[in-house]
């Protein structure tokens, strides 16, 4: 019972990912970009900076999704489980929609490939990396 919150944020992390995406669709910039460029092709640079984007926006929206759940639940643990929990339910819903992109040989399947992985596990790694500087504080603090 004491991870329900944590899997609540994951809920709305999805959400909130979707609703992005479906933003930035319906504004259609990026959609201007890629048909601006004559004659694009699997390996137009284009789909790295689309890739860059939304994988950015995905871990954006990971972080703060975990910031406000630290912040609104102070005295809840904040460990692996708790940043599972909130990975889950985006990471199965774009495993489950989008099936696991791993084509390296293009830069549109790199782009894809980058987002899938920044929606699958974009959580936990903020989460090892805030675990890591608060190791290397807590180490800098012993060594003073």
């Amino acid at each position: 019972m004491k991870y329900l919150p944590a899997l609540g944020f994951g809920i709305l992390l999805a959400l909130l990912s979707f609703i992005s995406f479906s933003l930035v669709a319906s504004a259609g910039y990026m959609l201007d970009m890629l048909s601006a460029v004559p004659k694009i092709t699997p390996n137009s640079v284009e789909y790295l900076l689309l890739g860059a984007h939304d994988a950015s926006l995905l871990i954006l929206l990971a972080g703060l999704v975990l910031y406000a759940y630290h912040r609104i639940f102070p005295k809840l643990p904040f460990d692996w489980f708790t940043a599972v929990f909130i990975q889950m339910p985006l990471g199965l819903a774009v495993l489950a929609l989008d099936g696991v992109s791993l084509n390296l040989l293009s830069f549109k399947g790199f782009a894809l490939t980058l987002t899938t992985f920044a929606a699958s596990f974009g959580v936990l790694v903020i989460f090892w990396l805030l675990q890591r500087r608060a190791r290397r504080l807590s180490l800098a603090t012993v060594n003073d």
